[in-house]
């Protein structure tokens, strides 16, 4: 049996030079996915410093003025926050924010649990 590959009359081989035209503006791709990629790593960093931020400063609050009352700490606490959340916008997008990351991976679940349970 032979194998042959038989292709259109038209058909014409490309050199390796030519074939440099045919990507087609994947150079002016790259910067762009480059500039996104560095905004995308940008919001991610200041997303972990805000979530770091705010873990600490409630942990500081925490051991400053915890009772030794679960019921208690509890309830001044979420006071506390929502107090902290609803006196300007910048402090509810930055409470939310963190909440929504402590809250929304295991990872935020071990970090809160072992940031409050060292107090």
């Amino acid at each position: 049996m032979e194998m042959t590959v038989r292709m259109p009359a038209n058909y014409n081989l490309m050199t390796e030079d030519e074939m440099t035209y045919t990507t087609g503006g994947a150079d002016a791709g790259s910067a762009a996915a480059v500039i996104t990629g560095g905004i995308s790593l940008a919001i991610w960093g200041l997303g972990l410093y805000n979530w770091i931020d705010q873990l600490l400063g409630a942990r500081r609050w925490y051991a400053a003025n915890k009772t030794g009352n679960i019921g208690t700490d509890l309830e001044k606490g979420i006071d506390t926050w929502l107090n902290y959340t609803t006196s300007s916008v910048l402090n509810c997008v930055r409470s939310v924010l963190a909440t929504a990351s402590s809250l929304g991976s295991p990872i935020g679940w071990v970090a809160t649990a072992v940031a409050f349970g060292t107090v």
